[in-house]
């Protein structure tokens, strides 16, 4: 398994936070590899909740991955089960921090294809792309809750 792992410092509650990534059909909106998103189980929100999504790597339109919520802790954590292209484990875990804001982790745990291969290429490649593509989503992640904090 390789891991990616993204850390934002946002100055909000986590309930607000929480408010952003919860809105499962508007992830779209602030992920921004993310090119098409559909909710295609009858469970919308929560545990059980499977989304399909094209996302991009490198630009181009690749991905296909089929994700089921498989933890839903309100405000503080959602995790998901990759079972498209890439297989793995994702989690958005969301820490109170001082002075009423948030700490946000989003991590990743994929398994590379192509074996060690795979692995060698995803660690010199692929980490450090997805870690800046994250490290955006979750710059707007912060600026829409932030904004939602101040009542906008």
């Amino acid at each position: 398994m390789a891991r990616v792992e993204v850390i934002r410092h946002i100055r909000a509650p986590r309930e607000a936070v929480w408010d952003v990534i919860a809105d499962l059909e508007r992830q779209a909106e602030w992920m921004v590899d993310v090119r098409a998103l559909r909710i295609t189980s009858a469970e919308k929100r929560g545990r059980g909740a499977v989304l399909e999504v094209t996302s991009t790597l490198f630009g181009l339109p690749v991905l296909h991955d089929v994700m089921e919520v498989t933890a839903w802790e309100p405000p503080r954590r959602v995790d998901v089960l990759h079972r498209g292209q890439f297989h793995g484990t994702g989690s958005f875990l969301l820490e109170p921090a001082e002075g009423g804001t948030t700490l946000f982790v989003w991590i990743e745990d994929v398994q590379p294809p192509l074996g060690r291969l795979g692995e060698a290429l995803f660690a010199r490649l692929v980490r450090p792309h997805l870690e800046r593509l994250f490290g955006r989503s979750l710059d707007n992640v912060r600026r829409l809750a932030e904004a939602r904090a101040a009542g906008g």
